[in-house]
């Protein structure tokens, strides 16, 4: 679920961006803008497998990737919210400029920007979550291709301001999730060596759905065994939990830090999103 939302929301401002590129590029020089999409493409795939192949048994590996990933996840929302109202026309007036090698330098820009973010993003979840959905995040791929085509053909019919103002604000749950799995990994990887991180650890802002041996007969159903223990619904490796778990980093027992990490990262990325966009003066 989250890895579709990721590559949907990501795919689809990339899309945006060449489309916008395509729409006033003369058909001459489309060729550059292609190239350009099909190398950053290749980048980021390329990306992604070296990521693959990096040992990731260490804790601090894993903090580190996570809370990349929610800093990144937090600039990129707000730097579209301040930038989308001016960024059809700096992408139009460069367009127009016909110099076929700044159309590839931009096309190539903007796709690997966003297939580098999802790459990262998409490590952070692997990494939260027990399994990954492939699926899923194709899924979404394949789901912002057909929108992002249906916008341009349809010309503008689509209302996108509402759509990105949803999904931004469920780009920041999920920040707010990686940022309080980072500092869970935190605690963890500090509570052996000092005391006032095992305070930290011990400090539970609450502990609920224990797991079971043995669910009662009539709810066996309902809940999720995995290796001799059996998990509530409501538990972050039961069935409800973890989709909860996924998209706004729910867990069953969370400490005060974890718990004010997400607040603060959530309010702080809110806050920063909805401050009004200052017009940019003319030079």
């Amino acid at each position: 679920m989250s890895e579709a939302f990721v590559t949907f929301r990501e795919t689809l401002e990339a899309a945006l961006v060449v489309g916008i590129l395509a729409r006033y590029v003369a058909p001459s020089e489309r060729f550059y803008l292609w190239g350009g999409v099909l190398a950053a493409v290749g980048a980021s795939l390329g990306a992604a497998w070296a990521l693959s192949q990096i040992v990731t048994g260490h804790l601090l590996w894993e903090i580190s990737v996570s809370a990349a990933a929610a800093v990144l996840l937090l600039s990129m929302v707000v730097w579209m919210k301040h930038r989308s109202a001016s960024l059809s026309h700096e992408l139009r007036e460069a367009a127009e400029t016909r110099a076929g090698w700044m159309l590839f330098s931009l096309a190539f820009l903007a796709v690997a920007r966003e297939g580098l973010e999802t790459v990262l993003f998409l490590r952070a979840l692997w990494q939260m979550q027990a399994g990954f959905s492939w699926a899923g995040g194709l899924v979404g791929v394949m789901l912002a291709m057909g929108l992002g085509l249906l916008i341009f053909v349809g010309s503008r019919r689509i209302p996108l301001r509402p759509f990105f103002h949803i999904t931004s604000v469920l780009l920041l749950l999920l920040a707010a999730g990686m940022a309080a799995y980072a500092m869970h990994e935190l605690i963890e990887l500090l509570e052996g060596r000092y005391p006032w991180a095992e305070e930290l650890a011990e400090a539970k802002a609450w502990t609920l759905f224990p797991p079971v041996a043995h669910p009662p007969a009539s709810w066996a159903w309902a809940y999720t065994c995995v290796e001799g223990a059996c998990f509530p619904p409501l538990h972050h490796k039961g069935w409800i939990g973890g989709l909860l778990h996924a998209l706004v980093g729910w867990r069953a027992s969370m400490s005060w830090a974890e718990v004010a990490t997400w607040l603060l990262t959530f309010f702080v990325g809110f806050f920063l999103w909805r401050r009004p966009t200052r017009p940019r003066q003319a030079s």
